[in-house]
């Protein structure tokens, strides 16, 4: 009885065996491969996270992209706009998405400076796969028009003539504008008083009616002002010349290697298939190298990028030590 027992267990657990395996293997049957995954994408729309309101810089790039990746890949493009928590809840949303390459994140340098001020939910670094770096654009030093300096050499020198004397605006700790002036304070030598402000519109306006000397601005935002003789371009805070303000020199001319472009780039989930950011790229890439769209942008005052996903990947990860380093020596801390 004993062995015959033994026969039983011995053939119920064969029979278990040979469920479990075919429970598997149907199972296994309904995983799409990456492989797979690549070569069906895409079949249904892919959606832009911007983390930040309609109506700015990086909404106006990602719902040109969009538009153009509409055409391109023959389906929707959306662009989801998730504002709020210094851009923390846009990467909330696509790095807990399926990795699918049907969610796509838009967002600018501010992700490699946020981690460097305050406690970070996502590893930007581990958590997304660049794509492209889509745009890049300077910011430009800007002063009130009765400030009594034109160019960056006349600007340095009434600033150390009166230490502490001067204001400059920034929309906020540790944001762009301010980091690019602390870096000029810093290679300069000048003492220029901080003034944060809780957002740029608050920040522009205190400078566009006086009560503030001067500011870092994105050209996007400067380039009306000037051009209306509201505010008055002092020198460009990057490398290269924009053809939106001829004439203008870049700080790089008199402080070798200063650059404090603002940039814009796509990211996916981590784990989205090689093949699919790859396919990403290139039609992003095809996008922003159309004339009319690298004409537009450069009417705004951004230069098209449109890098490679490698190269991309290697360009943020030296803008966060960059950042990190600048932060540290400054001694840089969050409202």
């Amino acid at each position: 009885m004993t062995h015959n027992g033994d026969s039983g267990n011995l053939s119920t657990g064969f029979a278990t065996s040979m469920d479990r395996r075919k429970f598997l293997a149907a199972g296994c049957a309904t995983v799409v491969p990456p492989a797979s995954l690549a070569q069906d994408w895409p079949n249904r729309p892919i959606k832009f996270v911007v983390p930040f309101p309609p109506g700015g810089a990086a909404d106006t790039v990602a719902r040109e992209l969009a538009s153009r990746l509409q055409v391109s890949l023959g389906v929707a493009c959306l662009v989801d706009n998730r504002p709020g928590a210094s851009g923390t809840i846009g990467v909330d949303a696509v790095v807990n998405s399926p990795a699918d390459g049907y969610t796509l994140l838009s967002h600018v340098s501010s992700i490699v400076i946020q981690p460097h001020l305050a406690a970070a939910r996502h590893n930007v670094l581990a958590e997304l796969a660049p794509i492209t770096q889509t745009v890049a654009g300077s910011y430009v030093l800007v002063a009130h028009p009765t400030f009594p300096a034109s160019d960056l050499q006349s600007f340095v020198a009434v600033v150390k003539r009166s230490p502490g004397r001067y204001s400059y605006a920034s929309f906020g700790s540790g944001s762009g504008p301010h980091l690019a002036m602390e870096l000029l304070k810093g290679h300069a030598g000048l003492f220029i008083v901080h003034v944060p402000f809780r957002g740029a519109g608050p920040a522009l306006q205190e400078l566009l009616t006086g009560r503030l000397d001067m500011a870092f601005e994105t050209t996007f935002a400067a380039l009306p002002h000037i051009r209306a003789g509201r505010l008055k371009p002092i020198a460009l805070g990057g490398l290269y010349p924009s053809d939106a303000l001829p004439g203008v020199q870049t700080i790089a001319t008199s402080i070798s290697g200063f650059d404090t472009d603002g940039w814009q780039g796509m990211f996916a989930p981590r784990a989205t298939p090689a093949p699919v950011v790859s396919r990403l790229a290139e039609h992003l890439t095809r996008a922003l190298r159309d004339r009319e769209f690298t004409q537009r942008n450069s009417d705004l005052g951004f230069r098209t990028i449109g890098s490679s996903p490698a190269n991309f990947a290697t360009f943020v990860r030296s803008e966060y030590e960059k950042w990190g380093q600048v932060i540290r020596e400054r001694g840089i801390r969050p409202d």
